[in-house]
């Protein structure tokens, strides 16, 4: 089996303790009533320009809470990541930090009412890396940017702001990092129906259950947030061979109905899904972190003997290897982290460089084990 130079990897978020029971509390009906029109002209022409690309996308339930505490309601388990928020005395809003899983890496929103901006930092034995200000969405072209997500890639992240081409206050928006380059590439609008002419705060994505949640305004009164629970679907599916009118696909990009996507997938299993993830996240402390292989919306795997081709079920051993592969670089990037806040001066430089050379392994790992987990699906579920 090939050696990976493993490298480290990221996902997100979660603010205080996690509330089981938050997308089972106040469902918001299927069925929407739009409330007061919150954008203008030249947002409303954007809106068309994205629809005939709205994304297919299946959401399966929604809850509507206070917008003051949604970020306690988006239930991600501390496996992918972690949330954390401070209020900034001077704009009352909300400023937001992501963690990684393995809490090596953080972006975060910072400022005040004058404007944010988002950073990154590492952490180095027991202290973090000087703030980096992540360029391009440093409040020049993107006002107030806040609510960072990074993915499980390491190299996705999605923000939200009012930024180039947004449709309404606050779109949600996606940048990839280039290594090669060494910066983050220009932001794009994510589109819809993940954004629209109200307020759209945050998108976060689990892929390790096939789960994701968008937060926002559309259709709620001024001091409500509706949640969404979709399932992420890749690639990128669109209706353009539906043959739908505008009209019906602007129910899909408004988000109008959701018991409408209900026949893109399984819904019932998607639920179940969900229902697991809230039920191990309760139970599970963050050392237990190992979880089934999610193969499709109707089978999780535990063994190599419940798939069909021998090829899906090679690939499941070799993921399974690299599951163990990512918690043993881990275990030594703790202790590298340990070493480094008790070293000498002669022992700094040598423990810094292996710090960052067990973060670079294990982002390669997490990146692999990404790519090969799509390579069993595609082994297995081939026609």
């Amino acid at each position: 089996m090939k050696r990976y130079p493993i490298r480290f990897c990221v996902v997100i978020m979660l603010v205080g303790a996690l509330n089981a029971s938050a997308q089972k509390t106040r469902p918001a009906p299927a069925r929407h009533q739009p409330g007061a029109p919150r954008t203008d002209t030249r947002g409303l022409e954007i809106f068309k320009s994205m629809l005939p690309a709205t994304a297919k996308v299946m959401f399966i339930d929604s809850v509507v809470v206070s917008k003051d505490a949604f970020l306690s309601k988006i239930p991600l388990g501390k496996d992918i990541g972690q949330i954390t928020v401070k209020k900034d005395g001077d704009a009352k809003q909300a400023l937001v930090q992501f963690q990684n899983d393995f809490g090596g890496r953080r972006v975060y929103a910072d400022g005040d009412s004058a404007g944010t901006s988002l950073y990154s930092q590492l952490l180095l034995g027991d202290g973090w890396s000087e703030p980096s200000k992540i360029a391009g969405v440093d409040g020049g072209a993107f006002t107030f940017p806040n609510y960072p997500f990074l993915c499980a890639d390491g190299t996705t992240m999605f923000f939200s702001a009012r930024g180039p081409n947004s449709i309404g206050k606050r779109d949600i928006f996606v940048t990839t990092y280039d290594s090669d380059r060494g910066r983050w590439n220009e932001p794009q609008n994510y589109g819809l129906p993940y954004n629209s002419t109200a307020n759209d705060y945050m998108l976060v994505i689990d892929d390790v259950n096939s789960l994701g949640w968008l937060v926002t305004d559309r259709f709620q009164a001024d001091d409500k947030v509706c949640i969404y629970t979709f399932v992420p679907t890749y690639p990128r599916l669109d209706f353009s061979a539906d043959n739908l009118t505008n009209n019906q696909l602007e129910q899909f990009a408004k988000i109008t109905d959701i018991s409408r996507t209900w026949s893109f997938g399984d819904r019932g299993e998607a639920l179940k899904r969900r229902d697991r993830m809230l039920e191990k996240n309760q139970s599970l402390s963050k050392s237990e972190t190992e979880v089934p292989f999610v193969l499709d919306n109707k089978r999780i795997i535990t063994s190599p003997t419940e798939l069909k081709s021998m090829a899906a079920r090679k690939s499941f051993m070799q993921w399974r290897e690299l599951k163990s592969m990512i918690k043993k670089t881990r275990s030594d990037l703790d202790l590298a982290r340990s070493a480094y806040s008790r070293a000498n001066d002669a022992d700094v430089q040598a423990l810094a460089r292996k710090i960052g050379q067990l973060e670079k392994d294990l982002l390669q790992q997490c990146r692999d084990i990404h790519l090969m987990a799509k390579k069993i699906r595609q082994e297995e579920l081939q026609p």
